[in-house]
């Protein structure tokens, strides 16, 4: 049964399960909480795809009200900040994963409507556990990229790579300042500033 629930979020992915307006293949899914130990299990376990592991977890979060429990702080840790990483324009064709699901990020902040997107929230919820995590992040530039029709004009006339994005939850989970600059040269000395105060603060 576990194979059979991981083969269902494999093929449905993210879009399917959650913004299609549909919830009969996640119902289908969870099955009145009959899947809840595999799901578990999925988001645990490092031999599964990451983009599965954020699947189970999002379902998880949708049908149970108490999740997640404590301990599965370091494990979210991780599968969050690879979501941000499976935002990349080199992996969307496999996770199905847009920048809508993340927000506008600083722009979002200019006009106080920060954490309104639930993967930045999720990820927000695990901590500086995640710093380690997205800290790689900082050096990937591929672009986030945004669908729909106004809220693919804004968010991807900002040109957001993955890196600004880490940057960006980074200063929040440290609560410092960090910020945006539409040109890359300006954008990329100030996560050089960032990498700089991570180093003061004991992160490698």
């Amino acid at each position: 049964m576990l194979n059979e629930v991981v083969e269902a979020i494999t093929h449905e992915r993210y879009v399917k399960l959650f913004l299609l307006g549909d919830e009969s293949a996640l119902k289908s899914i969870w099955r009145d909480g009959n899947n809840r130990a595999y799901l578990e299990r999925i988001v645990q376990d490092k031999q599964f795809e990451d983009i599965a592991r954020v699947v189970a977890s999002e379902i998880l979060y949708k049908e149970k009200p108490d999740y997640p429990p404590s301990e599965y702080d370091d494990a979210l840790a991780y599968v969050y900040s690879q979501a941000l990483r499976m935002t990349g324009n080199n992996d969307v064709l496999v996770s199905k994963l847009m920048g809508n699901q993340w927000g506008f990020l600083y722009h979002d902040d200019e006009l106080g409507d920060a954490g309104r997107e639930i993967l930045g929230r999720h990820l927000m919820a695990t901590g500086n556990k995640s710093i380690p995590y997205l800290i790689p992040l900082l050096d990937d530039t591929n672009l986030i990229l945004y669908e729909g029709s106004q809220e693919a004009t804004l968010g991807n006339s900002f040109g957001y790579r993955v890196k600004d994005a880490a940057a960006y939850y980074i200063a929040k989970l440290l609560g410092i300042d960090i910020r945006f600059y539409q040109q890359i040269e300006d954008r990329d000395k100030e996560i050089k500033k960032l990498k700089s105060k991570l180093r003061e603060v004991g992160y490698e």
